[in-house]
Parts: C-alpha cells; sequence; structure tokens
C-alpha cells in the first residue's frame, strides 16, 4: 500500500479519479479538481492499494482530532468482488490510533458497501436525504469506534 505522496498531487489526483471513476460509473464520484483540492489540505491522507505494481483502489481519509471521516473507498472492477475493499479498510482502521471515531456516508442503495462496512464494524446510526446527486439519493451515515 502506497500513500499519495508516492506521486505527484496531480498524478496522485487523476489516480484516484480514474480508479472512482471507473468504480462508480452511474454514481456521481468527486471531480479531479476535487481530488487536487482534497489532496492539498493537511488532514486528507489517501491510501493506494497495489497488485502486481498496478494500483487497484484507494481509500481517503480525513482526520481531525480523534475523528475519521472516510471519505471515498474505490476498487477498480476488475478486481472487486475479491476481498480487497475489505482488506485495504482493515490496513487503514488498524492504522488508526484508539478512541477515534470514524464515520462514513454511504448510498441507501449499495448494499454491497453497507456489508462491507458492517464487516469492518461499522453500524448506521443516521440518514442524511437526498444527499447524493445523478442519481439523487439519500446517504447512510456510519460510525464505527476505535477502542
Amino acid at each position: 500500500m502506497l500513500t499519495s505522496t508516492h506521486w505527484s498531487a496531480t498524478t496522485a489526483a487523476k489516480l484516484c479519479y480514474d480508479l472512482a471513476a471507473a468504480a462508480y460509473p452511474h454514481g456521481a464520484p468527486w471531480r479531479l479538481a476535487t481530488f487536487i483540492a482534497d489532496m492539498e489540505m493537511p488532514q486528507a491522507d489517501y491510501r493506494v492499494l497495489m497488485v502486481n505494481d498496478r494500483p487497484i483502489g484507494f481509500v481517503s481519509l480525513t482526520v481531525v482530532l480523534d475523528e475519521v471521516e472516510i471519505t471515498n473507498v474505490a476498487i477498480h472492477p476488475d478486481f472487486q468482488r475479491q476481498g480487497w475493499a475489505y482488506y485495504l479498510l482493515q490496513q487503514v482502521l488498524t492504522s488508526l490510533p484508539s478512541a477515534n471515531k470514524v464515520f462514513l456516508e454511504v448510498r441507501a442503495s449499495n448494499s454491497a458497501a453497507q456489508q462491507l462496512y458492517q464487516r469492518c464494524g461499522f453500524q448506521t446510526i443516521s440518514t442524511r436525504s437526498a444527499y447524493y446527486q445523478n442519481p439523487r439519493e439519500d446517504a447512510l451515515i456510519m460510525r464505527k469506534i476505535i477502542k
């Protein structure tokens, strides 16, 4: 696993944008400019999963004090449903200090992602009405407390 600092900011942003677009062809991934701006923030952390020197997925986090928000999880379609997202999340979660609260949002219709997050110890705590666009959809807010 590599951090986004392994590449230039523009290259890392393009890599994550391309992975997100491939992973979510029917969703609305962040624009390239959003990835670039996010990576420039000091509290942002990106972890890229490599298999045979090929980037196949990433997770991005925003860390503020004892709270972490997972802002993106994406695995290239060629590697989905093979346990890579679980592996990636477990690596990230075990690297966080204890007493952290970790939050994420997931589309209400994305039952596969919800099951993955539940396997990782997340619980649904709330709903954000009409949070997602293209298509318009509610988001479930999930949380895990690392003890």
